[in-house]
């Protein structure tokens, strides 16, 4: 009876083993696997030298330190304007390649896209010259994309003075083909590499502010986006905002 149960349950193993078995074999890859995804963690930013420059996000609060205590998964998506975006199936879970007629909106941004806003204001008398953003790519980020976008003011309403396809950056600078419409659409980006960024004409006047849109995602156009690359960190990512402020003469 004892080896007739033990039989049984051994046969119920098996089974189960080939349950799951099939369910790993015929899962769809998300783009560009379901696995393909990082913790973004404590991204902050901060004012160096002793200036009387001061930064904000969206939320319009000024100082001279501001973090976006984002601690959450990302998942790789694509954008040719900061609009529009889209995700897609891989067709193979060794290939950045999106399956055909998987392209689809992706209009909920939450697991996606860290947006928000990074802006400048120089609250001294005396002009700041050599305005400033500096930042550094972590050392694994081969498709991390970061976008700072010049915008009129603050808040969701505000219009862009620049250009999202002109304002990515990345660690390497190759080129890739950005969705653009899920028919599929792409348009070929070139992404800067430098990681200073001058603000405005580089000069901040006595009261005055730049405003900028800040995106970063994963690119799952990019080619790096496979599953051998998956689980990257962001770790505690900082941005600095540097600048001289100018002496006053008698």
């Amino acid at each position: 009876m004892k080896t007739s149960s033990r039989k049984r349950l051994l046969v119920s193993s098996v089974a189960m083993l080939l349950v799951a078995m099939l369910a790993l074999g015929t899962a769809t890859y998300a783009w560009f696997t379901s696995s393909t995804a990082v913790y973004a963690d404590g991204i902050s930013i901060r004012t160096t030298k002793a200036s009387k420059l001061e930064i904000s996000k969206s939320d319009g609060k000024w100082g001279n330190h501001v973090d976006y205590g984002v601690s959450k998964i990302m998942y790789p998506i694509s954008s040719a304007n900061g609009t529009a975006w889209f995700k897609a199936d891989a067709a193979k879970d060794t290939e950045f390649t999106a399956k055909a007629g998987t392209f689809a909106s992706q209009t909920d941004l939450g697991d996606y896209v860290i947006k928000n806003q990074l802006n400048v204001r120089n609250n001294g008398e005396q002009p700041v010259e050599n305005v400033k953003i500096k930042f550094t790519f972590p050392s694994n980020s081969d498709y991390l994309r970061v976008a700072l976008v010049e915008t009129s003011g603050i808040g969701a309403s505000v219009s862009d003075t620049g250009t999202f396809a002109t304002s990515i950056y990345d660690n390497n600078g190759t080129p890739y083909q950005a969705v653009s419409a899920a028919t599929p659409t792409f348009t070929e980006i070139s992404p800067k590499t430098t990681t200073e960024i001058t603000v405005g004409s580089g000069t901040l006047t006595k009261g005055q502010a730049k405003y900028y849109n800040l995106y970063i995602w994963f690119e799952g156009q990019d080619e790096q986006c496979i599953d051998t690359n998956a689980g990257q960190t962001l770790g505690s990512w900082q941005f600095e905002v540097t600048g001289d402020t100018v002496k006053e003469t008698n």
